[in-house]
Protein backbone atom coordinates (compact mmCIF):
# COMPACT_ATOMS: atom_id res chain seq x y z
CA UNK A 1 0.00 0.00 0.00
CA UNK A 2 1.09 3.67 -0.74
CA UNK A 3 0.89 5.08 2.56
CA UNK A 4 2.58 2.06 4.66
CA UNK A 5 5.57 1.89 1.87
CA UNK A 6 5.83 5.87 2.35
CA UNK A 7 5.96 5.12 6.74
CA UNK A 8 8.29 2.37 6.08
CA UNK A 9 10.91 4.75 4.49
CA UNK A 10 9.56 7.48 6.73
CA UNK A 11 10.11 5.09 9.86
CA UNK A 12 13.69 3.78 8.51
CA UNK A 13 15.09 7.05 7.58
CA UNK A 14 14.14 8.93 11.40
CA UNK A 15 15.97 5.55 12.31
CA UNK A 16 19.23 6.42 10.51
CA UNK A 17 18.69 9.93 11.60
CA UNK A 18 18.07 9.72 15.26
CA UNK A 19 21.53 7.24 15.43
CA UNK A 20 22.90 9.78 13.36
CA UNK A 21 22.16 12.26 15.55
CA UNK A 22 23.07 10.33 18.67
CA UNK A 23 26.30 9.40 16.73
CA UNK A 24 27.37 13.27 16.12
CA UNK A 25 26.19 13.95 19.55
CA UNK A 26 28.56 11.82 21.66
CA UNK A 27 31.64 12.35 18.83
CA UNK A 28 31.27 16.05 18.67
CA UNK A 29 32.73 16.76 21.98
CA UNK A 30 35.24 14.01 21.37
CA UNK A 31 36.57 15.47 18.57
CA UNK A 32 36.72 18.56 19.94
CA UNK A 33 38.68 18.22 22.60
CA UNK A 34 40.97 15.78 21.24
CA UNK A 35 41.72 18.13 17.78
CA UNK A 36 41.33 20.78 19.46
CA UNK A 37 39.32 24.38 17.61
CA UNK A 38 42.37 24.70 15.23
CA UNK A 39 41.59 20.65 13.76
CA UNK A 40 38.47 20.49 14.01
CA UNK A 41 37.95 23.96 12.28
CA UNK A 42 40.17 22.73 9.56
CA UNK A 43 38.34 19.41 9.17
CA UNK A 44 35.38 20.85 9.12
CA UNK A 45 36.72 23.26 5.81
CA UNK A 46 38.20 20.71 4.39
CA UNK A 47 35.54 18.34 4.07
CA UNK A 48 32.66 21.58 3.26
CA UNK A 49 35.41 22.07 0.32
CA UNK A 50 35.48 19.07 -1.01
CA UNK A 51 31.94 18.37 -0.54
CA UNK A 52 31.25 20.21 -3.52
CA UNK A 53 32.84 17.78 -5.44
CA UNK A 54 29.72 16.07 -4.64
CA UNK A 55 27.31 18.21 -5.93
CA UNK A 56 27.22 16.28 -9.35
CA UNK A 57 26.02 13.28 -7.18
CA UNK A 58 23.16 15.54 -5.62
CA UNK A 59 22.21 16.96 -9.06
CA UNK A 60 21.95 13.86 -11.47
CA UNK A 61 21.13 11.39 -8.11
CA UNK A 62 17.55 12.41 -8.44
CA UNK A 63 17.35 11.97 -11.75
CA UNK A 64 18.35 8.41 -11.99
CA UNK A 65 15.87 7.33 -8.68
CA UNK A 66 13.41 8.96 -11.35
CA UNK A 67 14.19 6.48 -14.47
CA UNK A 68 15.22 3.68 -12.24
CA UNK A 69 11.83 3.76 -10.85
CA UNK A 70 10.00 4.25 -14.12
CA UNK A 71 11.92 1.74 -15.94
CA UNK A 72 10.77 -0.96 -12.63
CA UNK A 73 7.16 -0.31 -12.93
CA UNK A 74 7.36 -1.46 -16.23
CA UNK A 75 9.00 -4.29 -15.96
CA UNK A 76 11.55 -3.38 -18.77
CA UNK A 77 14.80 -5.23 -17.33
CA UNK A 78 16.56 -3.67 -20.68
CA UNK A 79 16.00 -0.37 -19.82
CA UNK A 80 17.49 -0.55 -16.12
CA UNK A 81 20.35 -2.18 -17.74
CA UNK A 82 20.71 0.69 -19.85
CA UNK A 83 19.82 3.44 -16.94
CA UNK A 84 22.30 1.85 -14.75
CA UNK A 85 25.21 1.43 -16.90
CA UNK A 86 24.97 4.66 -18.71
CA UNK A 87 25.01 6.04 -14.99
CA UNK A 88 27.96 4.65 -14.02
CA UNK A 89 30.04 5.64 -16.88
CA UNK A 90 28.78 9.12 -16.35
CA UNK A 91 29.69 9.12 -12.89
CA UNK A 92 33.41 7.39 -14.26
CA UNK A 93 33.96 10.42 -15.81
CA UNK A 94 32.95 12.76 -13.28
CA UNK A 95 35.39 10.70 -11.09
CA UNK A 96 38.12 11.33 -12.95
CA UNK A 97 37.33 15.17 -13.18
CA UNK A 98 36.90 15.01 -9.53
CA UNK A 99 40.62 13.89 -9.34
CA UNK A 100 41.88 16.59 -10.86
CA UNK A 101 39.95 19.29 -9.32
CA UNK A 102 41.31 17.52 -5.66
CA UNK A 103 44.54 18.16 -7.35
CA UNK A 104 44.42 21.65 -7.79
CA UNK A 105 42.47 22.42 -4.01
CA UNK A 106 45.18 20.34 -2.69
CA UNK A 107 48.07 22.43 -3.95
CA UNK A 108 46.48 25.89 -3.37
CA UNK A 109 44.38 25.08 -0.46
CA UNK A 110 47.35 27.04 1.84
CA UNK A 111 46.96 29.81 -0.29
CA UNK A 112 43.06 30.48 0.06
CA UNK A 113 42.79 29.68 3.50
CA UNK A 114 44.10 30.80 6.95
CA UNK A 115 46.16 27.62 7.69
CA UNK A 116 48.44 27.31 11.05
CA UNK A 117 51.93 26.63 9.92
CA UNK A 118 51.99 23.37 11.68
CA UNK A 119 48.62 22.00 10.00
CA UNK A 120 50.22 22.72 6.64
CA UNK A 121 51.93 19.64 6.58
CA UNK A 122 48.50 17.70 6.93
CA UNK A 123 45.96 19.83 4.89
CA UNK A 124 47.01 18.48 1.41
CA UNK A 125 46.87 14.92 2.39
CA UNK A 126 43.87 15.18 4.20
CA UNK A 127 42.47 17.29 0.85
CA UNK A 128 43.53 14.74 -1.27
CA UNK A 129 41.99 11.55 1.16
CA UNK A 130 38.37 13.63 1.19
CA UNK A 131 38.54 14.08 -2.70
CA UNK A 132 39.54 10.34 -3.41
CA UNK A 133 36.73 9.66 -1.52
CA UNK A 134 34.52 11.53 -3.43
CA UNK A 135 35.74 10.24 -6.57
CA UNK A 136 35.48 7.18 -6.13
CA UNK A 137 31.98 7.13 -4.43
CA UNK A 138 30.95 8.77 -8.06
CA UNK A 139 30.28 5.28 -9.82
CA UNK A 140 29.78 3.13 -6.78
CA UNK A 141 27.23 5.20 -5.28
CA UNK A 142 25.01 4.55 -8.25
CA UNK A 143 23.68 1.49 -6.67
CA UNK A 144 22.59 3.43 -3.67
CA UNK A 145 20.02 5.88 -6.09
CA UNK A 146 19.41 2.45 -7.39
CA UNK A 147 18.24 1.24 -4.21
CA UNK A 148 16.25 4.40 -4.34
CA UNK A 149 14.23 4.09 -7.47
CA UNK A 150 13.23 1.06 -6.56
CA UNK A 151 11.99 2.29 -2.62
CA UNK A 152 13.96 0.03 -0.93
CA UNK A 153 15.05 3.37 1.10
CA UNK A 154 14.89 0.83 4.01
CA UNK A 155 17.59 -1.15 2.75
CA UNK A 156 19.69 2.10 2.12
CA UNK A 157 18.85 3.24 5.81
CA UNK A 158 20.10 0.02 7.64
CA UNK A 159 23.68 0.08 5.64
CA UNK A 160 23.99 4.10 6.23
CA UNK A 161 23.49 3.07 10.01
CA UNK A 162 25.69 -0.08 10.33
CA UNK A 163 28.59 2.64 8.64
CA UNK A 164 27.99 5.22 11.00
CA UNK A 165 28.36 3.29 13.70
CA UNK A 166 31.38 1.76 12.86
CA UNK A 167 32.99 4.85 11.81
CA UNK A 168 31.97 6.70 14.97
CA UNK A 169 34.04 3.73 16.61
CA UNK A 170 37.02 3.96 14.39
CA UNK A 171 37.25 7.61 14.54
CA UNK A 172 36.75 7.14 18.60
CA UNK A 173 39.79 4.69 18.53
CA UNK A 174 41.77 6.38 16.33
CA UNK A 175 41.74 10.00 18.19
CA UNK A 176 43.06 7.55 21.57
CA UNK A 177 45.92 5.92 19.78
CA UNK A 178 46.90 9.06 19.00
CA UNK A 179 45.79 9.75 15.68
CA UNK A 180 45.60 12.77 13.53
CA UNK A 181 43.67 14.20 10.69
CA UNK A 182 44.95 12.22 8.20
CA UNK A 183 44.22 9.02 9.94
CA UNK A 184 40.49 10.10 10.17
CA UNK A 185 40.61 10.75 6.71
CA UNK A 186 41.61 7.47 5.89
CA UNK A 187 39.16 5.64 8.28
CA UNK A 188 36.48 7.70 6.73
CA UNK A 189 37.76 6.79 2.89
CA UNK A 190 37.24 2.87 4.04
CA UNK A 191 34.12 3.31 5.87
CA UNK A 192 32.37 4.40 2.93
CA UNK A 193 33.86 1.80 0.78
CA UNK A 194 32.79 -0.64 2.49
CA UNK A 195 28.97 0.88 2.52
CA UNK A 196 28.94 1.03 -1.40
CA UNK A 197 30.04 -2.59 -1.61
CA UNK A 198 27.44 -3.69 0.79
CA UNK A 199 24.78 -1.49 -1.35
CA UNK A 200 26.07 -3.34 -4.54
CA UNK A 201 25.28 -6.70 -3.13
CA UNK A 202 22.21 -6.02 -2.18
CA UNK A 203 21.47 -4.27 -5.66
CA UNK A 204 22.22 -7.44 -7.27
CA UNK A 205 19.79 -9.62 -5.21
CA UNK A 206 17.22 -7.25 -5.29
CA UNK A 207 18.03 -7.21 -9.81
CA UNK A 208 19.55 -10.22 -10.30
CA UNK A 209 19.23 -9.36 -14.53
CA UNK A 210 21.49 -6.54 -13.57
CA UNK A 211 24.20 -6.97 -16.22
CA UNK A 212 26.96 -4.56 -17.00
CA UNK A 213 29.00 -3.62 -20.46
CA UNK A 214 29.69 -0.61 -22.90
CA UNK A 215 26.96 -2.71 -24.99
CA UNK A 216 24.58 -0.96 -22.05
CA UNK A 217 25.65 2.48 -22.21
CA UNK A 218 22.68 4.25 -24.38
CA UNK A 219 23.45 8.02 -25.78
CA UNK A 220 19.39 8.33 -25.14
CA UNK A 221 19.61 7.55 -21.49
CA UNK A 222 22.61 9.83 -21.56
CA UNK A 223 20.42 12.74 -22.55
CA UNK A 224 17.45 11.79 -20.24
CA UNK A 225 19.47 11.58 -16.93
CA UNK A 226 21.68 14.63 -18.03
CA UNK A 227 18.26 16.75 -18.85
CA UNK A 228 16.83 16.15 -15.71
CA UNK A 229 19.80 16.14 -13.51
CA UNK A 230 21.22 19.73 -14.87
CA UNK A 231 18.51 21.39 -13.26
CA UNK A 232 18.50 19.43 -9.65
CA UNK A 233 22.29 19.72 -9.79
CA UNK A 234 22.05 23.80 -9.76
CA UNK A 235 19.68 23.19 -6.95
CA UNK A 236 21.73 21.01 -4.98
CA UNK A 237 24.99 23.70 -6.00
CA UNK A 238 22.81 26.51 -4.41
CA UNK A 239 21.93 24.70 -0.96
CA UNK A 240 25.50 23.67 -0.78
CA UNK A 241 26.31 27.34 -0.92
CA UNK A 242 23.84 28.03 1.47
CA UNK A 243 24.56 25.88 3.98
CA UNK A 244 28.38 24.93 3.48
CA UNK A 245 30.44 27.84 2.37
CA UNK A 246 29.81 29.26 6.15
CA UNK A 247 33.04 27.70 7.27
CA UNK A 248 34.62 28.71 4.76
CA UNK A 249 34.16 31.97 4.80
CA UNK A 250 34.72 32.11 8.69
CA UNK A 251 38.70 30.10 7.50
CA UNK A 252 39.34 32.58 5.01
CA UNK A 253 38.58 36.02 6.59
CA UNK A 254 38.75 35.39 10.76
CA UNK A 255 40.37 31.56 11.17
CA UNK A 256 39.63 28.26 11.53
CA UNK A 257 39.66 28.01 14.72
CA UNK A 258 36.50 30.10 14.49
CA UNK A 259 35.20 27.65 12.18
CA UNK A 260 34.47 25.31 15.32
CA UNK A 261 31.77 27.02 17.56
CA UNK A 262 29.84 28.40 14.54
CA UNK A 263 29.82 24.86 13.28
CA UNK A 264 28.89 23.28 17.01
CA UNK A 265 25.67 25.75 16.43
CA UNK A 266 24.79 25.24 13.23
CA UNK A 267 24.98 21.54 13.26
CA UNK A 268 22.42 21.82 15.91
CA UNK A 269 20.25 23.26 13.32
CA UNK A 270 21.26 20.70 10.66
CA UNK A 271 20.08 18.27 13.40
CA UNK A 272 16.47 19.70 13.12
CA UNK A 273 16.70 20.12 9.37
CA UNK A 274 17.28 16.57 9.33
CA UNK A 275 14.66 15.67 11.62
CA UNK A 276 12.06 16.89 8.68
CA UNK A 277 14.00 16.01 5.73
CA UNK A 278 14.59 12.46 6.89
CA UNK A 279 10.35 12.51 6.21
CA UNK A 280 9.82 14.59 3.06
CA UNK A 281 12.49 13.56 0.52
CA UNK A 282 10.92 10.19 0.10
CA UNK A 283 7.75 12.07 -1.17
CA UNK A 284 8.90 12.88 -4.75
CA UNK A 285 7.87 9.24 -6.21
CA UNK A 286 4.57 9.70 -4.56
CA UNK A 287 3.94 13.41 -6.07
CA UNK A 288 4.61 12.20 -9.09
CA UNK A 289 2.31 8.86 -8.92
CA UNK A 290 -0.53 11.56 -7.77
CA UNK A 291 0.09 14.14 -10.73
CA UNK A 292 -0.07 11.01 -12.97
CA UNK A 293 -3.02 10.18 -11.37
CA UNK A 294 -4.52 13.31 -11.78
CA UNK A 295 -4.94 12.87 -8.14
CA UNK A 296 -4.71 16.89 -7.59
CA UNK A 297 -6.84 16.87 -4.30
CA UNK A 298 -4.64 14.63 -2.71
CA UNK A 299 -1.79 16.33 -3.77
CA UNK A 300 -2.64 18.92 -1.92
CA UNK A 301 -3.87 17.33 1.30
CA UNK A 302 -0.15 15.93 1.26
CA UNK A 303 1.22 19.80 1.05
CA UNK A 304 -0.83 20.88 3.31
CA UNK A 305 -0.44 17.51 5.93
CA UNK A 306 3.59 17.72 5.42
CA UNK A 307 3.59 21.32 6.07
CA UNK A 308 1.74 20.39 9.64
CA UNK A 309 3.78 17.75 10.89
CA UNK A 310 6.87 19.48 9.79
CA UNK A 311 5.95 22.69 12.35
CA UNK A 312 5.02 19.88 14.68
CA UNK A 313 8.06 17.81 14.56
CA UNK A 314 10.22 20.99 14.54
CA UNK A 315 9.06 23.29 15.90
CA UNK A 316 8.96 22.25 19.45
CA UNK A 317 12.69 21.60 19.32
CA UNK A 318 13.59 24.80 17.49
CA UNK A 319 11.37 26.45 20.97
CA UNK A 320 13.92 24.05 22.96
CA UNK A 321 16.76 25.63 21.16
CA UNK A 322 15.78 28.83 21.90
CA UNK A 323 14.84 28.39 25.58
CA UNK A 324 17.60 26.20 26.68
CA UNK A 325 20.10 26.32 24.31
CA UNK A 326 22.59 27.93 26.13
CA UNK A 327 22.33 25.77 28.98
CA UNK A 328 22.91 22.50 26.62
CA UNK A 329 25.82 24.15 24.62
CA UNK A 330 27.37 24.46 28.17
CA UNK A 331 26.48 20.88 29.13
CA UNK A 332 27.24 19.25 25.61
CA UNK A 333 30.92 20.52 24.72
CA UNK A 334 32.19 23.00 27.80
CA UNK A 335 31.74 26.54 29.10
CA UNK A 336 33.76 27.75 26.34
CA UNK A 337 31.53 26.96 24.07
CA UNK A 338 28.79 29.36 25.20
CA UNK A 339 29.69 31.79 22.80
CA UNK A 340 27.91 29.83 20.28
CA UNK A 341 24.58 30.59 21.41
CA UNK A 342 24.22 34.05 19.79
CA UNK A 343 24.78 31.74 16.67
CA UNK A 344 22.35 29.26 17.54
CA UNK A 345 19.60 31.79 18.11
CA UNK A 346 20.41 32.96 14.65
CA UNK A 347 20.56 30.31 12.81
CA UNK A 348 17.41 28.97 14.46
CA UNK A 349 15.39 31.75 13.73
CA UNK A 350 14.95 31.81 10.13
CA UNK A 351 14.49 27.98 10.48
CA UNK A 352 10.83 28.56 11.91
CA UNK A 353 9.72 29.83 8.51
CA UNK A 354 12.24 27.89 6.03
CA UNK A 355 11.65 24.46 7.46
CA UNK A 356 8.35 24.08 6.66
CA UNK A 357 8.58 24.42 2.99
CA UNK A 358 10.60 21.13 2.39
CA UNK A 359 7.37 19.03 1.44
CA UNK A 360 6.51 22.11 -1.02
CA UNK A 361 10.12 21.64 -2.55
CA UNK A 362 10.07 17.63 -2.43
CA UNK A 363 6.47 17.74 -4.07
CA UNK A 364 7.80 19.94 -7.21
CA UNK A 365 10.47 17.56 -7.79
CA UNK A 366 8.17 15.10 -8.30
CA UNK A 367 5.89 16.73 -10.27
CA UNK A 368 8.89 18.38 -12.60
CA UNK A 369 7.92 21.68 -11.69
CA UNK A 370 11.58 22.21 -9.63
CA UNK A 371 12.87 24.88 -12.01
CA UNK A 372 11.36 27.51 -9.61
CA UNK A 373 12.47 25.95 -6.74
CA UNK A 374 15.98 25.87 -7.98
CA UNK A 375 15.86 29.25 -9.25
CA UNK A 376 14.79 30.59 -5.55
CA UNK A 377 17.66 28.15 -4.25
CA UNK A 378 20.03 29.96 -6.35
CA UNK A 379 18.85 33.22 -5.19
CA UNK A 380 19.25 32.09 -2.01
CA UNK A 381 22.92 30.69 -2.31
CA UNK A 382 23.86 34.14 -4.16
CA UNK A 383 22.34 36.36 -1.68
CA UNK A 384 24.13 34.08 1.45
CA UNK A 385 27.37 33.90 0.32
CA UNK A 386 27.43 37.77 -0.46
CA UNK A 387 25.87 39.33 2.63
CA UNK A 388 28.24 36.55 4.87
CA UNK A 389 31.27 37.69 3.40
CA UNK A 390 29.93 41.83 3.76
CA UNK A 391 29.23 41.26 7.22
CA UNK A 392 32.43 38.64 8.13
CA UNK A 393 34.88 41.72 8.85
CA UNK A 394 32.29 43.86 10.71
CA UNK A 395 30.48 41.43 12.59
CA UNK A 396 32.47 38.19 13.07
CA UNK A 397 31.05 34.80 13.02
CA UNK A 398 27.22 36.82 14.18
CA UNK A 399 27.46 38.42 10.92
CA UNK A 400 28.45 35.04 8.35
CA UNK A 401 25.17 33.91 10.86
CA UNK A 402 23.08 37.12 9.80
CA UNK A 403 24.27 36.30 6.32
CA UNK A 404 22.85 32.74 6.46
CA UNK A 405 19.74 33.98 8.34
CA UNK A 406 18.13 37.01 6.13
CA UNK A 407 17.81 34.84 2.58
CA UNK A 408 17.01 31.52 4.68
CA UNK A 409 13.73 33.26 5.96
CA UNK A 410 12.94 35.90 3.09
CA UNK A 411 13.57 33.33 0.27
CA UNK A 412 13.49 29.73 0.89
CA UNK A 413 10.78 30.65 3.34
CA UNK A 414 8.50 33.74 2.17
CA UNK A 415 9.00 33.32 -1.41
CA UNK A 416 8.98 29.42 -1.91
CA UNK A 417 5.92 28.99 0.43
CA UNK A 418 4.44 31.66 -2.13
CA UNK A 419 5.75 29.85 -5.45
CA UNK A 420 4.66 26.44 -4.31
CA UNK A 421 0.49 27.61 -3.73
CA UNK A 422 0.82 29.46 -7.00
CA UNK A 423 2.57 26.36 -8.88
CA UNK A 424 0.05 23.36 -7.22
CA UNK A 425 -2.84 25.28 -7.17
CA UNK A 426 -2.99 25.44 -3.76
CA UNK A 427 -4.80 28.65 -2.12
CA UNK A 428 -2.15 30.50 0.05
CA UNK A 429 -4.42 31.50 2.49
CA UNK A 430 -5.56 27.92 3.16
CA UNK A 431 -1.81 26.41 3.12
CA UNK A 432 -0.89 29.43 5.76
CA UNK A 433 -4.16 28.77 8.05
CA UNK A 434 -3.70 24.81 8.18
CA UNK A 435 -0.10 24.32 7.41
CA UNK A 436 1.64 26.79 9.81
CA UNK A 437 -1.01 28.43 11.71
CA UNK A 438 -2.94 26.12 13.30
CA UNK A 439 -0.15 23.67 13.82
CA UNK A 440 2.02 26.66 15.16
CA UNK A 441 -0.34 27.56 17.60
CA UNK A 442 -0.44 23.97 18.99
CA UNK A 443 3.57 24.33 19.35
CA UNK A 444 3.23 27.17 22.08
CA UNK A 445 2.30 23.94 24.33
CA UNK A 446 6.41 23.40 24.78
CA UNK A 447 7.41 27.09 24.73
CA UNK A 448 5.01 27.99 27.59
CA UNK A 449 5.96 25.36 29.44
CA UNK A 450 9.91 26.41 28.58
CA UNK A 451 9.72 30.15 30.04
CA UNK A 452 7.69 29.12 32.94
CA UNK A 453 11.00 26.39 34.06
CA UNK A 454 13.65 28.84 32.93
CA UNK A 455 11.91 31.81 34.98
CA UNK A 456 11.48 29.27 37.59
CA UNK A 457 14.70 26.87 37.66
CA UNK A 458 17.42 27.56 35.57
CA UNK A 459 18.18 23.45 34.38
CA UNK A 460 21.88 23.11 33.78
CA UNK A 461 23.39 19.76 33.69
CA UNK A 462 22.44 16.53 31.85
CA UNK A 463 19.49 15.76 34.18
CA UNK A 464 17.95 19.04 34.60
CA UNK A 465 17.47 19.58 31.13
CA UNK A 466 16.76 16.07 30.55
CA UNK A 467 13.93 16.44 33.22
CA UNK A 468 13.08 19.75 32.24
CA UNK A 469 12.60 18.85 28.29
CA UNK A 470 10.62 15.62 28.82
CA UNK A 471 7.93 17.56 30.57
CA UNK A 472 7.32 20.18 28.14
CA UNK A 473 7.36 17.64 25.53
CA UNK A 474 4.80 15.70 27.36
CA UNK A 475 2.62 18.76 27.63
CA UNK A 476 3.57 19.73 23.80
CA UNK A 477 2.46 15.63 22.89
CA UNK A 478 -0.61 15.62 24.47
CA UNK A 479 -2.34 19.15 22.86
CA UNK A 480 -0.37 18.06 19.33
CA UNK A 481 -2.70 14.43 20.10
CA UNK A 482 -5.84 16.51 21.42
CA UNK A 483 -5.94 19.49 19.17
CA UNK A 484 -3.17 19.13 16.12
CA UNK A 485 -4.64 16.23 14.44
CA UNK A 486 -8.03 15.47 13.68
CA UNK A 487 -10.02 12.50 14.53
CA UNK A 488 -9.56 11.08 10.76
CA UNK A 489 -6.17 11.42 10.94
CA UNK A 490 -5.29 9.53 14.42
CA UNK A 491 -7.33 6.63 13.11
CA UNK A 492 -5.44 6.49 9.45
CA UNK A 493 -1.89 6.84 11.68
CA UNK A 494 -3.59 3.51 13.53
CA UNK A 495 -4.06 1.99 10.43
CA UNK A 496 -0.71 2.63 8.88
CA UNK A 497 1.35 1.60 11.50
CA UNK A 498 -0.81 -1.59 12.01
CA UNK A 499 0.27 -2.81 8.39
CA UNK A 500 3.34 -1.37 8.84
CA UNK A 501 4.19 -3.87 12.32
CA UNK A 502 1.75 -6.58 10.24
CA UNK A 503 -0.92 -6.69 12.92
CA UNK A 504 -3.71 -7.12 10.72
CA UNK A 505 -4.62 -6.01 7.06
CA UNK A 506 -4.46 -1.77 6.43
CA UNK A 507 -8.05 -1.55 4.78
CA UNK A 508 -8.63 1.84 3.57
CA UNK A 509 -5.02 2.51 3.89
CA UNK A 510 -4.19 3.08 0.53
CA UNK A 511 -4.52 7.22 0.58
CA UNK A 512 -1.71 9.90 0.67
Amino acid sequence: MRSIRVLKNVVTNYARFLLGGLTGFVLTPVMVHAMGDGDYGLWVAVFSLTGYFGLFDQGLRPSLVRYVSRDHARGDHDGLNRTINTAIALFATIGLATVAATAFVASNFTRWFRVEPTQVAEVGGVVWIAGLSVAVGFPLGVFGAVLSGLQRYDIGNWIGIAVTVARAGIFVAVLRLGGGLVELAWASFVMNLVGHAVTWAWVHRLLPRLAYGARWVSREHLGLIGAYGSIAFLGALASSIAFQTDALVITAFIGAASVTPFAIAAGLVETVRSLVHSATYVLSPTASELETRGETGTLHAMLVAGAKYSVLVSWPVLWGLLVFGEAFLVTWVGEPYRTAFPVLAILTAPTFVALPQATAAALLFGVSRHKGVVALSLLNAALNLGLSVWWARPFGVAGVAMGTAVPLALVSGVAMMVYACRALGMPLAAYLRDGMLRPGLVSLAFLVPALVVRRLWDPAGWLPLGVACAGCWAVFAACAWALGVDAGERARWGRMFAGLTGRHAPAGAEGA
